[in-house]
């Protein structure tokens, strides 16, 4: 049995883009929210209110940092944009769609798929580099609050490496991880003991305080 609780994330994907009509490399590209993303984050927000939060992060792009405004406001607190947590840069593919990738840069999305680890677009990065970047500062915000439930409101790219580095996941296996727009996810970490993913890939009606009995139904 695992010991005395610790730090408690809300790991939580943006919203809905408003781009989402069709699959784009957004990466740093500064995309806001379309009118339901901005509904999700509200939901959320809404979700989150009663629970002990004590600190709320995010990337300091529009998209993540809408959501975490309407957190903060529940909360009565300011949250902290952070340039590390950014999704991963595509470099030349930079709010390109799908489509457009393929027409400029034909065969470059299956050399992706087929080396999705060390694979990096022109001026981008790869998923080893996005680790090495967001890992750490993870970290960093873990250690910062060793008794505190607190919010990191993100992207999927860096939320799927998180899981993966907390579940030991190889970065070739992240797309194993789903992450859909508003996803959430809850890790539990434990003084002296291994640190638990209670949820992945949930939603609003999922958040539960953590001593709530409705607390197993999160558990997916």
């Amino acid at each position: 049995m695992n010991g005395k609780t610790a730090c408690r994330i809300y790991l939580i994907r943006h919203g809905e883009t408003a781009n989402a009509g069709e699959v784009c490399f957004n990466g740093h590209f500064d995309v806001d929210l379309s009118d339901q993303g901005k509904a999700q984050s509200r939901r959320i927000a809404e979700a989150l209110k009663n629970l002990p939060i004590k600190a709320i992060y995010s990337s300091d792009l529009k998209r993540t940092q809408i959501g975490a405004q309407y957190v903060a406001v529940e909360h009565d607190l300011k949250h902290t944009p952070c340039e590390e947590l950014r999704e991963l840069a595509f470099g030349d593919w930079e709010g390109l769609s799908v489509a457009e990738v393929n027409r400029k840069y034909p065969d470059k999305l299956k050399e992706r798929l087929d080396n999705i680890e060390q694979f990096h677009v022109e001026g981008g990065e790869s998923f080893f580099q996005l680790r090495d970047r967001v890992i750490p500062k993870f970290n960093e915000i873990i250690s910062m609050h060793p008794h505190d439930s607190i919010i990191i409101l993100c992207h999927g790219g860096v939320i799927r490496t998180i899981l993966a580095h907390v579940l030991e996941v190889p970065i070739k296996n992240l797309f194993r991880i789903n992450q859909h727009y508003a996803s959430v996810n809850i890790i539990q970490y434990y003084e002296g003991g291994d640190p638990v993913v209670e949820l992945m890939s949930g939603s609003h009606v999922n958040i539960h305080p953590p001593d709530s009995p409705d607390k197993k139904m999160s558990i997916q």
